[in-house]
């Protein structure tokens, strides 16, 4: 490319740029809100910018009549949401206010015009709007449309916060939008074992309550359920059908080490100096492994309070085995490495106790039960 189409080009460029930060292209599109964002911004920095006058001069006039005629035509209309369209159009003449109010050189060419008034008269209309529709909602009385109440409510805060009884509808509404669910004790079966569940009880009571802090669901042991009252709408039963330990196995095993080129010695040769004498060393290595086997499963299950039907369940399963190594051995340890060195030195060790076992197996299922529960309850959310 020669330097006449470069600077051809380079300048159409440059052209380019200017009419974007200036908003003249937005403002040719119809984009009223980029356009005036664009030309303010751009005479924020450089008052004498004739292109971004232009753009604000013929963009705040072009914009207004537009939204004021966007209010009108809301007006005439029948649809249940139109004052939030009206809401709508009026935020956006007051953030032109704003924007021009803080900037000197704006004013000096256009006059914006303030709508706070009638903005928060169409907030406080789509607020009630929205609180007539929670309170139809709430009053027939489903877990549905119990949170379509909170969401109404929830809307009508968006709108105006001039609302009295708006924190006991939206307890009102969270109270009957919620799924309260039951959760029996957790027997354990298991043969010959004396096990306790405490630690997986604690454990999975500390992260319901996390769980349900958000959330349209509430986790209630039978002693609460009892104290506060409460008809559950589900009931979470999760049982440890079984857990076993295998036998301790031990396999040994025995290998002769050899290593060439240790030294074994000195000597004192004719002229009195003294030489390393190499040869091979020997030992008799036995290295062993204690194993033990553990196996179990929990039954995770919810079923509806009211029909008995079985809403979900899983047979979640975990196994698991540990070990212990350490070595002997006769002979010289020179013939070792370091590592079988270290081995050596370690000593048998008996297997970990039962509950011990147990914990770790629970360790290995409660990320599963944690991920049933978030799948099941996963449209809960607040």
């Amino acid at each position: 490319m020669n330097t006449f189409y470069k600077t051809i080009l380079l300048g159409f460029i440059a052209l380019s740029v200017a009419a974007c930060a200036t908003g003249k292209n937005a403002f040719d599109k119809g984009d009223y809100e980029t356009a005036l964002d664009r030309a303010v911004k751009r005479l924020q920095a450089n008052p004498n910018n004739k292109k971004a006058q232009d753009v604000l001069i013929d963009g705040y006039s072009v914009a207004s009549a537009f939204h004021l005629r966007r209010v009108q035509q809301f007006k005439k209309g029948g649809d249940t949401f139109k004052w939030e369209g009206i809401y709508n159009e009026y935020a956006k003449l007051n953030r032109y206010y704003r924007d021009i109010q803080r900037c000197p050189s704006c004013m000096s060419l256009v006059s914006p015009k303030e709508y706070i008034l009638q903005q928060e008269e169409a907030g406080q209309n789509a607020a009630e709007v929205q609180l007539e529709l929670g309170k139809d909602a709430l009053a027939i009385n489903t877990i549905e449309t119990g949170r379509q109440a909170y969401s109404h409510f929830e809307m009508a805060l968006r709108y105006s916060n001039n609302i009295g009884d708006i924190d006991s509808l939206l307890t009102q509404a969270r109270q009957v939008a919620t799924v309260r669910v039951l959760i029996e004790p957790i027997p354990i079966h298991s043969r010959n074992l004396e096990l306790t569940n405490e630690y997986f009880e604690n454990k999975m009571f500390e992260y319901l309550d996390r769980y349900s802090r958000d959330r349209f669901v509430e986790f209630f042991t039978i002693d609460q359920s009892q104290q506060r009252d409460v008809q559950p709408d589900h009931i979470l039963s999760m049982a440890f059908d079984d857990f076993v330990l295998g036998q301790a196995k031990i396999v040994s095993k025995t290998v002769e080490l050899k290593r060439d080129s240790v030294v074994v010695g000195q000597y004192t040769d004719n002229s009195g100096v003294e030489h390393d004498v190499y040869g091979s060393v020997k030992a008799e290595y036995t290295s062993n492994e204690k194993t033990l086997f553990s196996a179990g499963v929990l039954n995770f299950e919810i079923r509806d309070a009211y029909t008995g039907k079985v809403l979900t369940n899983r047979k979640i399963t975990s196994e698991d085995v540990w070990r212990h190594e350490w070595a002997s051995f006769n002979g010289d340890e020179r013939a070792l490495t370091d590592d079988e060195i270290k081995r050596a030195k370690q000593r048998e060790l008996p297997p970990p106790g039962p509950q011990t076992l147990f914990i770790s197996f629970i360790d290995r299922v409660y990320g599963q039960v944690e991920g049933n529960i978030r799948q099941f309850y996963r449209n809960t959310k607040i």
